[in-house]
């Protein structure tokens, strides 16, 4: 199956892999397991991410703050949805990019080589497994663009570069 997998900082010795699930059935049992922390991965709603790009951005800084503990959250996965969101409102990030009721969902796993729990996990998903390429199918534009303030944008064709900008740069810059 088609997934992704992108070395993120040397420094991190880490890698990130994301699979995408459509039509999951026990969505309640994963966010149960994730905010207990009995899971170790963040779950993003597919619907919010444009390409992988925009989440590889966002755990390379996760895994960057970890390492320097200069983390905004209490955990690496949830510095991965603050960091996808343009809010400084952790909860507002958490809620907004996090698990709910959505049943297209991308399965964020930070791997390095004293942890790799990405098997264990997949494999209790009850859902489909699509290849990441599909990802753009479940992609909703006008959502995207309203939460990133891009609806004056005309098309779609610089999108991730712009979301990708706007997400390193809110500590900078108001959007």
């Amino acid at each position: 199956m088609d997934i992704y997998t992108c070395e993120l900082d040397p420094d991190t010795k880490t890698v990130l892999r994301l699979y995408l699930f459509t039509k999951v059935q026990n969505v309640d049992v994963i966010k149960n397991n994730i905010i207990n922390g009995i899971w170790n991965c963040a779950v993003i709603k597919a619907s919010l991410i444009a390409d992988p790009l925009q989440v590889a951005v966002a755990a390379n800084k996760a895994v960057v703050a970890e390492k320097l503990n200069s983390m905004v959250t209490k955990t690496v996965f949830a510095e991965i949805l603050y960091n996808l969101s343009l809010t400084k409102n952790i909860s507002q990030s958490l809620n907004k990019f996090g698990i709910d009721k959505d049943n297209s969902l991308l399965f964020c796993f930070l791997i390095t080589d004293e942890k790799n729990d990405t098997e264990n996990i997949i494999s209790k998903v009850e859902g489909e497994q699509r290849p990441i390429s599909d990802l753009a199918k479940y992609s909703n534009m006008k959502d995207i663009k309203s939460l990133y303030k891009l609806n004056n944008l005309k098309g779609n064709e610089d999108i991730v570069d712009i979301i990708v900008s706007k997400m390193v740069t809110k500590n900078f810059i108001s959007h």
